[in-house]
């Protein structure tokens, strides 16, 4: 019989999550390794990739077990893979020092410096250049701080780069990903020599740029580590928003598509590039589609401080509406809490910027702030001003994209951990006007991936054939309330107005104690 299951690798910030699926979309089985981030010092951010690697080792194996899966069964695998991260090696593709994350801060210096020796280098790449999501700027650290490690690294590889190399012996980079190096040429969709040249950077020592379904065998010594057959096609894949896109069928001009976790992304598929200054953008991974992409740095880890910092775990102790509460419920209930404030949260305001923010204010100063509270606010309301300032910020988003490409988001699906929140999931649609549709597979990052190796393997025609195959209809659809919508039109004014209003102060705050 012919093969027919297909593996997707997702390696992100804290976790590896591995998936097999049929040909139909189907999950058979999935498994999930934490990864440890390191950070030696303030604002940095490292990992280990021997630790990518082993859980990969493991996950492989165990998603066979869990799905009584043969390894013949196993047509191809696909690789998804995070932004900007940063993995110097030698010539046998080993690691010279540990990985530098995309949210890593330390780099800030380095970006700012290559904006002032090429000042339209965003109109070249079509991004912004930041500390730790600009992939160069962690590279010109290294040259400035390890010169030993710069100088005797034969490559400079991102995470995906890094595990294509591991599984097949081929040095690649996936145009998706390559779009956040820093000298990449959008309209020629490979490297700017220009750009190099003004910088003093090698290109030879980043990957060649290649399609997401390039695809290469599996070596047979890393075959028998996995428990796979040799030779299996190893799909180079992309970034994890792009791979995001495939999993919930976003591939066609008008699709929309929002991806919330941690931090949270609201994407739109365009028939045309188009250049945003506020905004991020890449090429799709379906050739000749563009993606205008809105990001923002902390709306669910914010939920989450408030949750380890103003909720008690049981066996504390407390009474009443504040009584402790079991860990397994908190989210269960403080959904609840929220639920009991109306919309406006009583006039509560929360700007969503915890560690600074990404789009479209670009401010690693900005800091998080409750606005409106009064001797009558609740924890209710605090909890639902949470949710509604991540709306808030994604509506200007999603404004902003509107105005840029003249398309009109009506609607889009969504993922990620706050998708699963119903309030969180109703908020949005009416902060936004925005009819938001639930996947049925909730693992659309490794479905994604595994899609991508389908179509490198040949066993779907095209992208389009693998979303009308593998991506079920969506399990539900919220549709936005105009009554509620317009009780928003004044807090998203409100909110709109106050980072401005406070940006002077934060930054004089960033600054630190007067030393007088």
């Amino acid at each position: 019989m012919a093969p027919k299951s297909l593996l997707g690798i997702d390696v992100g910030g804290t976790a590896v999550k591995i998936g097999l699926f049929d040909l139909d979309g189907r999950l058979l089985g999935l498994h999930q390794e934490q990864i440890p981030i390191l950070s030696p010092h303030p604002g940095w951010a490292e990992i280990d990739p021997a630790r990518w690697q082993a859980a990969v080792r493991v996950g492989v194996p165990h998603v066979l077990t869990q799905a009584k899966a043969s390894p013949d069964d196993i047509a191809a695998l696909g690789l998804s893979n995070m932004i900007g991260t940063v993995v110097p090696v030698d010539r046998h593709g080993q690691p010279l020092r540990n990985a530098i994350a995309y949210f890593d801060t330390r780099s800030a210096r380095q970006a700012a410096w290559i904006v002032g020796q090429v000042p339209n280098i965003h109109q070249v790449s079509a991004n912004r250049v930041t500390s730790g999501n600009t992939s160069l700027a962690s590279i010109l650290w290294l040259r400035d701080h390890e010169p030993t490690i710069y100088a005797i690294a034969h490559r400079f590889l991102t995470t995906g780069s890094f595990l294509f190399r591991w599984l097949t012996g081929e040095t690649r980079i996936d145009w998706t990903t390559a779009s956040f190096v820093g000298p990449f040429d959008y309209r020629a969709i490979d490297w700017s020599v220009e750009v190099a040249e003004r910088l003093g950077f090698d290109l030879a020592r980043l990957p060649d740029v290649h399609a997401p379904q390039s695809h290469a065998p599996l070596l047979p010594d890393v075959a028998r580590e996995l428990g796979l057959p040799r030779g299996v096609p190893v799909a180079l894949g992309g970034i994890d928003g792009a791979m995001s896109s495939v999993g919930v069928g976003a591939i066609h001009p008008g699709d929309a598509f929002d991806v919330s976790g941690t931090s949270e992304m609201i994407a739109v598929c365009l028939p045309q590039p188009v250049f945003s200054p506020e905004l991020l953008a890449r090429w799709h991974v379906v050739p000749g589609v563009w993606v205008l992409i809105g990001a923002i740095s902390t709306p669910g880890a914010a939920l989450q401080w408030f949750r380890d910092q103003l909720y008690r775990a049981s066996g504390k102790g407390g009474e009443g509406a504040h009584a402790a509460i079991d860990t397994d419920d908190l989210w269960e209930a403080m959904t609840r809490e929220a639920a009991t404030s109306p919309p406006g949260a009583n006039g509560v305001i929360f700007l969503p910027h915890m560690m600074g923010e990404r789009a479209p204010i670009w401010d690693p100063d900005a800091r998080g702030v409750f606005f409106g509270l009064t001797l009558g606010t609740t924890r209710g309301d605090m909890i639902r001003a949470i949710m509604e300032g991540a709306a808030y910020a994604m509506r200007h988003l999603i404004e902003l994209i509107e105005i840029r490409s003249g398309v009109p988001v009506r609607h889009a699906v969504t993922i990620g951990g706050a998708a699963r929140n119903p309030l969180w999931r109703q908020i949005k649609a009416d902060v936004w006007n925005v009819a938001l549709s639930l996947p049925t597979v909730h693992e659309a990052t490794v479905l994604g991936a595994a899609m991508t190796a389908g179509v490198a393997a040949g066993l779907y025609a095209d992208y389009g054939e693998a979303v009308r195959r593998a991506v079920p209809p969506p399990q539900e659809t919220l549709i936005p309330d105009p009554a509620r919508h317009r009780l928003y039109d004044r807090p998203y004014q409100i909110y709109r107005r106050l980072y401005p209003a406070l940006a002077e102060i934060m930054h004089l705050a960033a600054q630190g104690p007067s030393s007088a």
